[in-house]
C-alpha cells in the first residue's frame, strides 16, 4: 500500500511536455521560412495558414534564476520575418506540441494546468488551446502578455476533458497543446469550457503576427495533472532521460548538436565482407512510437538516399528494408569486398 502510495504522489508531479526547456534540437538551432506541420526543436511543431512567414530558432534568451528559480539555457523563439496585416477567417498562426495518447491518459478526464514562461513584442490577449485527436473536442483559455520584450510567467487550469469525442489513449496525438500568434474567425470560440468542434483562440486573440510584432519567445513549459501549476521538471527527470524521451519520436546516427545533412562527419561506418548487395542491421538507441522509414545522408556531399564509398572515393545507392519501431537493415544496392562504407540516417516517427 505504501509502495503504490509514493508511485501516485510521484506519477501527480510529473511534466507530461518533453523538452519543456528547449535544449534539445537534434534537427538544427535555425529554421529559416519555416513551413506549416514542420518541426523544429524537438517536439516542436509549427502551424499556420496565412501570408506570415517565421524564423523559428533556439535563443539564449531566458529568464533569469532570480525570476524562475530555475536556470534555464534557451528558449524557442519565433521572429517575424513576413508580417499578416491582415488574418482572413482560415488563417492562424500556431507553435505547440502533441503528446502521446499513453502519456494523455495519466491526465485524461482530470483537470490539468499548463505553466509557462513567455516573452513577447506584442501587447495583449493571447491564448492557448487544448485540442483532442479527432479534433472534434477543444478548449480555448487566455493569458495576456503586459510588458512588450519582459519575460512573464503564465499559469492556465483546464477542466476535467470530456468522455465524448474521438480521443487517442495510445500510441497517436493524444492532445494536441498550441499557443495561438493569430487566429481567424473560422477557429475562434468562448473561452474556458470545453467545445465541440476544432478551435484555437477567442475573439480577443491579437494579430501576433502584425507588423511590428517581431518576436514571440517560450521556455519552461509544464503539463501536469491537478489544478496547481508545478515547479519546472524535466519529462526524463535528467538530461540523459530527456533525450531519450525526444529518440522515442526523433533520432539520428549525428552526434545531438550536429544537424543532419552536415558534411564531413560520419556516424556509421562498416566495411563490407563480401561483393554484392550486403545488408547491416542498425538498432534504435529508443524503441520507436511508430515505425519509420530512415532517410539517408551521404556523409560527402551531405545528399539523401546515397552513402559513400570512402575507399574508393565514390557514393553508393542505399536503401532500407525490414523497418521497425527498434531499428532497420540498411542495403547496399552494389559493395565490393574489403572496402569502407560511411554516412547518416535520421529516423522520424513524431505525432
Amino acid at each position: 500500500m505504501a509502495r503504490a502510495l509514493v508511485r501516485e504522489i510521484k506519477d501527480t508531479r510529473k511534466n507530461y511536455l518533453i523538452n519543456g526547456d528547449m535544449r534539445i534540437a537534434q534537427r538544427g538551432t535555425s529554421f529559416a521560412a519555416i513551413g506549416t506541420g514542420v518541426y523544429s526543436l524537438d517536439r516542436m511543431i509549427y502551424n499556420k495558414v496565412g501570408a506570415m512567414v517565421h524564423t523559428v530558432s533556439q535563443d539564449t534568451d531566458v529568464p533569469t534564476v532570480a525570476q524562475a528559480n530555475y536556470l534555464y539555457q534557451n528558449s524557442l523563439r519565433l521572429n517575424l520575418t513576413t508580417p499578416d496585416t491582415a488574418i482572413a477567417a482560415g488563417d492562424f498562426t500556431q507553435i505547440g506540441q502533441h503528446v502521446e495518447g499513453y502519456n494523455w491518459a495519466n491526465m485524461a478526464q482530470k483537470p490539468f494546468t499548463l505553466s509557462f514562461w513567455v516573452k513577447a513584442t506584442l501587447v495583449g490577449t493571447y491564448c492557448v488551446s487544448f485540442i483532442n485527436s479527432g479534433s472534434d473536442r477543444s478548449y480555448v483559455a487566455e493569458y495576456t502578455i503586459n510588458t512588450t520584450n519582459t519575460w512573464e510567467y503564465k499559469t492556465i487550469t483546464v477542466s476535467a476533458s470530456p468522455t465524448a469525442g474521438t480521443w487517442d489513449y495510445s500510441t497517436g496525438v493524444g492532445l494536441r497543446v498550441r499557443w495561438a500568434l493569430a487566429t481567424g474567425t473560422t477557429f475562434q470560440t468562448t473561452a474556458n469550457t470545453w467545445q465541440t468542434g476544432n478551435f484555437f483562440a477567442t475573439s480577443n486573440q491579437v494579430n501576433g503576427t502584425n507588423t511590428g510584432a517581431t518576436d514571440f519567445r517560450l521556455t519552461g513549459i509544464v503539463l501536469n495533472e491537478g489544478s496547481a501549476a508545478l515547479p519546472f521538471t524535466l519529462f526524463g527527470q535528467d538530461f540523459a532521460g530527456e533525450v531519450r524521451a525526444c529518440q522515442r519520436y526523433y533520432e539520428k546516427s549525428y552526434d545531438l548538436t550536429t544537424p543532419p545533412a552536415t558534411t564531413g562527419v560520419a556516424g556509421w561506418r562498416a566495411t563490407a565482407t563480401h561483393t554484392g548487395n550486403p545488408q547491416w542491421d542498425t538498432p534504435y538507441k529508443v524503441y520507436k512510437r511508430a515505425t519509420p522509414v530512415p532517410t539517408f545522408y551521404n556523409s560527402n556531399s551531405g545528399a539523401t538516399t546515397t552513402y559513400r564509398d570512402e575507399s574508393a572515393s565514390v557514393d553508393i545507392a542505399v536503401s532500407s528494408t525490414k523497418n521497425r519501431q527498434s531499428g532497420f537493415t540498411t542495403h547496399f544496392l552494389t559493395a565490393t569486398e574489403g572496402r569502407q562504407y560511411a554516412g547518416d540516417w535520421t529516423a522520424d516517427a513524431e505525432l
